[in-house]
């Protein structure tokens, strides 16, 4: 996708990974989705880590699916009303 994300993922020791343009742009989509239903902009990085999560080991095409029903499914949470509880 471009070279600050290429170096990026050689330093966390990600081999040939790629962040590939259509996965970067739902990734994006999601944050903006997340940050506007649940009112919470913190919720944004906790929701793609979680998408990211769902999608480990999955081909391209299953990390796509996966990315597309995150955004639908954070369009469908709502509004967030109660705060993160420590585990």
């Amino acid at each position: 996708m471009n070279s600050w994300f290429d170096r990026y993922l050689k330093a966390l020791g990600a081999g040939d990974s790629v962040l590939h343009s259509e996965e970067a742009e739902l990734v994006l989509k999601l944050a903006g989705e997340t940050a506007h239903t649940s009112g919470a902009r913190q919720y944004a990085p906790l929701a793609a880590y979680l998408a990211g999560r769902a999608a480990a080991g999955l081909s391209r095409e299953g990390r796509l699916r996966v990315l597309e029903l995150a955004v639908s499914s954070a369009a469908a949470a709502g509004p967030a009303g109660e705060e993160l509880e420590p585990d």
